[in-house]
């Protein structure tokens, strides 16, 4: 029951429009030389239907751990490609309402208060969803859908705007003069991104706190919201210490968005190349060896991460337990209500602000070296690649570079997973093996959100109208690809659905119970043809061995173990209709007593309100 190729008409159609696109190229080519557009639209859709079959490989995967890791390679894509989209849209509308000709000084401002936008945001949003503001939730599951989606997509925006914000105040020109001035900016946005988040966990205890006691709604708002902010400062100082690392690797410092002219890329020696893969190695050397001498709590939940997975893997955007740290509760573990207590969910102090910075600091450091492995990955491959003629246009490159990085990717990520299913390791190298598969799966998402910025770049600059253009893709992209995120890639990378292939939705729904009834049945009709089958040819076998002694009396013999076959086959027919009498009759026994305990529960419940009245 995993999710099925698609049919034979959509494969067709689409074999169709590959080689129409290669007969085009190839047609061109006869004629006169393919332009740099042909080749980019030729590179685009051959790439991209080469990654959608791929993909049907890797989510029917025969070992479940890759079709885990595939799912949540997707979600982070598709995440970032939805936040890279949206938050661009904005952007161009502050660039052209506030700082068109505006100095670099100003620009900082305005980029710093569009980033304090959607960290406010943030914050809101995900106090609606967590019910702490307006109508309280109907189950805490409930809440942590919402919450992954909404707290993913935003911290997402409001991460890259953190890099557009500080980016731009590195372009300065006392930060752009020398590579040393540039790496000032990375302590910088450690304190600046630290203090805000110090100064938003301060209101979220005072709210969480106003009633005397944190509630698991409230606690859950704190999670999440902490996660995100990890995941903020992580996609800041990661980006900026890249930027200023290219800088004094080639002596050229990039814009903002990270990006060099096509005359810079195209020129960078093999020594600037190699070096930046050396700094990629020397992350992954370091994340390792972080991780496995202080591996996450396997126990309860991290500090704003989840400790789930087949190798005691602990997952999430910020799945690490600092040294010393007790990973036993949600999120901070550090609020409590005046009792000393709260329902398991919160210590009986909230933490000092050197606790808070130890822990912080650790979480950031691990997601600052993982993201900073896969940007130094990108941006090296991107070098390489840019020295082929060939390659030498943006839509050509990104797309190139991308479908190279999710096949090595990938290739990777498939070995990894076989040393880490090896009974020889043990619980920290595993968790060391899933750290890096992480910093692969980010690499995949950066080049797919770099090929999809490139894209959307390309579409806006060949009309009259480039935003209101954007402004069209992200309301596509809010309309159209959120939803279904939301609904059918999102639930498959954060449950076990990946585990078997499919969605299991609420069964309390009479639809949702109909609909798995017939897939029961389904499964039934094909054992039993399948043992019917099975008997057959087992019936057959045996005829077939008697009839080749051609001596007197093998007929008769043959009878009667047709006879005596055909008398077990119906037995056993009879055994298994009553068996599957008992257990439907199990079941509707079942299914009433689960009718009777409900309305032996609305009974109490209104017992309580009576007994509560006043």
């Amino acid at each position: 029951a995993h999710v099925r190729w698609p049919t034979s008409g959509g494969s067709a159609g689409m074999f169709v429009l590959v080689v129409a696109a290669l007969a085009q190229v190839a047609r061109a080519e006869e004629e006169e030389q393919a332009s740099p557009k042909d080749i980019a639209i030729a590179a685009t859709l051959i790439g991209a239907v080469a990654f959608q079959m791929g993909l049907f490989h890797l989510t029917n995967h025969s070992d479940k751990d890759m079709r885990k890791y595939t799912y949540q390679v997707i979600n982070q894509t598709v995440s970032i490609f939805c936040a890279v989209l949206m938050f661009s849209t904005f952007n161009d509308i502050v660039q052209e309402e506030f700082l068109d000709g505006t100095s670099p000084e100003r620009k900082f401002l305005v980029n710093m208060a569009h980033m304090l936008v959607w960290f406010c945001a943030l914050q809101i949003l995900l106090a609606w969803v967590c019910g702490v503001i307006g109508k309280e939730p109907e189950s805490i599951e409930a809440v942590e859908a919402n919450a992954k989606c909404f707290g993913t997509l935003l911290a997402h925006i409001t991460g890259f705007a953190s890099i557009n914000a500080w980016g731009s105040l590195q372009q300065i020109d006392f930060f752009s003069s020398t590579p040393v001035h540039a790496f000032l900016i990375i302590p910088i946005s450690f304190v600046g991104q630290f203090l805000l988040q110090r100064l938003t966990d301060t209101l979220r205890w005072k709210v969480a706190m106003a009633d005397g006691e944190l509630s698991e709604f409230e606690d859950k708002w704190d999670e999440e919201t902490e996660e995100a902010e990890n995941d903020i400062m992580g996609l800041t100082l990661s980006f900026n210490m890249i930027q200023a690392v290219r800088y004094a690797n080639s002596n050229y410092l990039p814009d903002e968005e990270g990006q060099e002219p096509m005359a810079v890329l195209s020129g960078h020696t093999p020594l600037e190349i190699h070096r930046l893969w050396a700094l990629a190695v020397i992350f992954l050397i370091f994340l390792g060896i972080m991780n496995f001498a202080y591996p996450a709590e396997e126990e309860g939940h991290g500090h704003g991460g989840h400790g789930e997975g087949e190798h005691g893997h602990a997952e999430g955007h910020g799945g690490h337990a600092s040294p010393g740290s007790h990973a036993e509760g949600h999120g901070h573990g550090g609020h409590g209500s005046p009792g000393g207590h709260s329902e398991g969910h919160a210590h009986a102090a909230k933490k000092s602000f050197f606790e808070e910075l130890k822990e912080r600091s650790w979480d950031v450091m691990m997601l600052a070296l993982t993201m900073g492995f896969a940007w130094c990955c990108f941006y090296s491959g991107r070098m390489s690649l840019a020295s082929i003629e060939l390659l030498q246009d943006n839509m050509t490159l990104a797309m190139a570079l991308t479908l190279c990085i999710s096949l090595v990717s990938f290739g990777l990520i498939r070995v990894l997973d076989i040393i880490a299913d090896l009974d020889s390791t043990g619980p920290r190298v595993d968790h060391t093996i899933f750290q890096i598969i992480r910093a692969l799966g980010l690499l995949v998402g950066f080049g797919w959100e770099q090929t999809f910025d490139q894209a959307v770049e390309s579409i806006s600059s060949s009309v009259a109208w480039p935003h209101t253009a954007k402004f069209g893709l992200a309301a596509f992209c809010v309309v159209v690809i959120v939803p279904a995120w939301y609904k059918y890639i999102l639930p498959m990378a954060v449950t076990e659905c990946w585990e078997w292939g499919f969605l299991v939705h609420n069964l309390d729904d009479p639809l949702e119970q109909e609909r798995w009834q017939r897939v029961a049945e389904h499964i039934e009709e094909k054992r039993r043809k399948n043992a019917q089958k099975k008997a057959d040819e087992g019936g057959l076998q045996s005829c077939y061995v008697k009839l080749t002694g051609n001596e007197a009396g093998q007929i008769v013999e043959l009878q009667n173990e047709n006879l005596r076959l055909r008398g077990a086959l119906e037995k056993a027919l009879l055994v298994l209709k009553d068996r599957e009498h008992v257990e439907f009759t199990r079941a509707s026994n079942v299914q009433a007593d689960i009718q009777q305990m409900d309305g032996m529960v609305r009974h109490v419940r209104t017992a309580e309100k009576v007994l509560h009245m006043p």
